[in-house]
């Protein structure tokens, strides 16, 4: 697919998780995509849904086809695949015509808006060919070299291939004033390391995992203004997409410089620049549909994000209790529905829980959170990326509460096309209609019953000779249960040779034990029994007590309630009154409380929604269409309609067709 941003998309089709294997590469066979993430629509609803790329891809030798064993991907052409979108506004592949070599410096990059400057003495430059770019030897007097493009943005996303042959004697420069005034990125046997070169003192800021030498692997570097963070994925070997490799946070002296770029120490000739993208990654998920169209020959593959799949996954356990943040909840509702903690990043949030422990049972994962969310009254999501995202309800209030909001922006938006910065060509703007002038959180206080009978068998259950049943024992009458009592032969429970229960007593012949946790999945509200029968004949199970050293009950329900100061006031209307927000985490007054202000202090006051159409024309569109994140505050400045001040991004839509138009839809709220 043609056009001014590179869009690479890479489907592991073979399952193995090597994104460099031969047939993972799309991007040449992509006639148009979609993707589309966070809180579309005006007026902008409560939850993000999955995020979801739709890629319509090239088929005429029907190689997209499923069941196509005979095409050039065989069998391996299903859901379920994993797929990496990435998208560059600026870019170079390092491609030379015939395989020439020639001086970077100077060199357009590919879609020709900024050339490459090349610090170095003279015969110490990057030679680039055929698609790697390279050091020399060196020539006396020994100096490092720099190759730099302009973006622009101190704060831009950077991509790139490389791979590692010296000992720390090459990498990346990012914000770079001068070769002596920038951060460096540079990589050894034993740490890839971010460093601050301020003259001639070089001060260490972050240190992580080496990169394997001789093996090429796409980094990517995402920066702020206090921050770096670095991933890395290894191409010709399994492994994570984009695994963490380094991170600096609290940079105190960063440069205020937009150009990036190359860096190698002298000598250097053995390291090697595979591709550099000023861009990010945008996507990466699963393949839930793929639907060929024959007489087109074209193929349409939809692929949605990790939040997709914990609304497939019920939960049956509990949390442990005590004192528990927004963040540890949210980390034990991924924890169980299989997400590691490699793919999340949450804000601690506030204190919902201090007393005993709460089941959080028969709701799916996906659920669970969004009921989070409310008690936060944050904001939940995945990056996009596959790491599911917690936003603490601080950060908006921050944000809100900062004395001049648009100074905080990322992008600016104009509603007129002209100069180097973004502008939109529609705006649709949309009011709240549903003010709060009051919210009412209702949370369950619960008290621990000590020891009690909480479970019983209602008819008998038959158990094959040498054979076992399973059970799911959980009770109506209890929240939480916890610390079964072993259970006893003819105490707990009695088994006859006969289903009515009049036959020979074998109850010794049956043992019954708690499958574990770690087996069964299940912890709370209820246990899963394994009923065993050494016998050489049938048992059937006629009495069976579970007993439980704690079990929890739900004493009383409170409420903590707040109201706006205009409650009440005729100048107020369309208020929603006495908004409810049932919570399932939170059991004390001042969680309840905090979590109300903060819904309130948002939806008590009338606030703008915008819709944005961003056309890829311009240079300063594409590179908010790709670096736009969800949260991130906009400045929109649309005279004509009377539209100014601060935006936070709530969502966006990436449509392109095959020529390479097409544009870039956001939704944004007024701060």
């Amino acid at each position: 697919m043609s056009g001014e941003i590179r869009w690479q998309a890479r489907i592991d089709w073979d399952g193995q998780g090597i994104w460099g294997a031969a047939g993972v590469d799309a991007s040449d066979d992509v006639l148009g995509l979609r993707w589309r993430w966070g809180r579309c629509g005006l007026p902008v609803p409560e939850f993000a849904p999955p995020a979801e790329v739709e890629l319509t891809l090239r088929n005429h030798d029907h190689r997209y086809t499923p069941g196509n064993v005979n095409g050039p991907l065989g069998d391996n052409v299903g859901t379920g695949r994993e797929v990496w979108l990435r998208a560059g506004y600026i870019h170079d592949d390092f491609a030379t015509p015939g395989g020439a070599s020639v001086d970077l410096h100077d060199r357009s990059v590919v879609n020709g808006s900024v050339k490459w400057q090349v610090i170095a003495t003279e015969g110490n430059g990057f030679p680039v060919s055929d698609g790697t770019a390279r050091g020399t030897t060196g020539v006396w007097p020994p100096a490092d070299s720099v190759a730099l493009v302009d973006t622009d943005d101190p704060l831009a996303t950077l991509t790139a291939r490389f791979r590692r042959g010296s000992n720390g004697l090459g990498g990346f420069v990012l914000r770079c004033v001068g070769k002596d005034d920038c951060l460096r990125l540079r990589f050894t046997n034993n740490a890839s390391r971010l460093e601050r070169v301020s003259g001639g003192n070089i001060t260490t800021l972050a240190a992580g995992s080496p990169l394997d030498a001789g093996a090429w692997h796409e980094l990517e570097v995402e920066q702020t203004g206090d921050s770096v963070r670095v991933y890395a994925t290894k191409l010709d070997a399994a492994g994570t997409v984009r695994k963490p490799l380094l991170a600096a946070v609290g940079i105190a002296d960063a440069p205020a410089s937009g150009r990036h770029g190359l860096w190698r120490g002298f000598g250097n000739a053995i390291d090697r620049w595979g591709e550099f993208n000023v861009g990010r990654s945008l996507f990466v998920g699963r393949i839930t549909a793929i639907e060929p169209d024959h007489a087109a020959g074209v193929c349409r593959v939809t692929a949605a994000d990790g939040m997709e799949r914990l609304e497939s996954v019920l939960l049956y356990r509990k949390l442990d209790g005590g004192v528990m943040r927004s963040g540890q909840v949210a980390a034990a509702i991924l924890g169980w529905a299989g997400i590691a903690p490699d793919g999340y990043a949450l804000d601690n949030g506030r204190v919902l829980l201090t007393g005993g422990p709460r089941a959080v049972w028969d709701v799916s994962a996906g659920r669970a959170l969004r009921r989070l969310q409310r008690e936060e009254h944050g904001l939940i999501y995945a990056d996009g990326l596959g790491r599911v995202r917690l936003e603490a309800a601080s950060v908006r209030a921050g944000i809100r509460n900062h004395q001049t909001p648009a100074s905080l922006a990322r992008f600016s938006i104009a509603d007129t096309a002209g100069g180097t910065g973004a502008y939109a060509g529609v705006l649709r703007r949309s009011e709240d209609t549903a003010l709060e002038d009051a919210v009412t959180f209702r949370y369950r206080r619960s008290s621990d019953a000590g020891r009690q009978r909480v479970w019983s068998l209602n008819e008998a259950l038959e158990i094959p000779a040498n054979g076992e049943q399973r059970l799911l024992a959980a009770p109506d009458a209890w929240d939480v249960i916890d610390g079964i009592a072993a259970l006893v032969a003819g105490t707990d429970y009695t088994a006859t040779d006969d289903a009515a229960g009049d036959g020979a007593d074998v109850s010794d012949n049956v043992t019954v034990s708690l499958v574990a946790e770690a087996e069964s999945g299940v912890l709370g509200k209820g246990h899963v029994l394994r009923i065993r029968n050494t016998g050489a004949a049938t048992a059937y199970l006629q009495r069976l007590e579970l007993t439980a050293n704690h079990c929890w009950r739900a004493q009383s329900s409170s409420a903590a309630r707040v109201e706006s100061t205009s409650s009440g006031s005729s100048t107020i209307t369309g208020l929603q009154r006495g908004r409810l927000v049932r919570c399932r985490y939170a059991d004390h007054y001042a969680a309840a409380q905090s979590a109300a202000e903060a819904r309130l202090a948002e939806r008590s006051s009338r606030r703008s929604h915008l819709e944005l159409a961003l056309p890829l024309a311009t240079a300063g569109n594409r590179g908010a269409a790709v670096e736009g994140r969800l949260s991130d505050v906009m400045a929109v400045e649309a005279d004509a309609q009377g539209i100014a001040g601060a935006w936070l991004l709530e969502g966006m839509e990436v449509r392109v067709a095959g020529g390479g138009d097409g544009e870039a839809r956001w939704w944004l709220m007024g701060v």
